[in-house]
């Protein structure tokens, strides 16, 4: 059984995350264990749609924005 594979790029991952083309990019630059690219094009990195997703399923609390320190003290 062949499994198809979508490929997505930064603008795509932006929309899974709900947040910027810059955000997402930060995003996959910062969380060390955030999939890899598959490869890298003139037009930029490029990502298997369902790794991406797996690793938003993962991170149910992740926010989209900053992190914020939600501790009161």
């Amino acid at each position: 059984m062949r499994r198809e594979h979508r490929h997505v790029g930064l603008a795509e991952i932006a929309n899974v995350l709900g947040v910027s083309r810059a955000r997402a990019h930060q995003i996959s630059r910062d969380h060390q264990d955030f999939p890899s690219p598959i490869d890298s094009l003139r037009m930029g990195s490029v990502w298997h749609l369902d790794d991406v997703q797996a690793w938003v399923k993962a991170h149910p609390d992740r926010t989209a924005g900053r992190h914020t320190n939600t501790t009161k003290g």
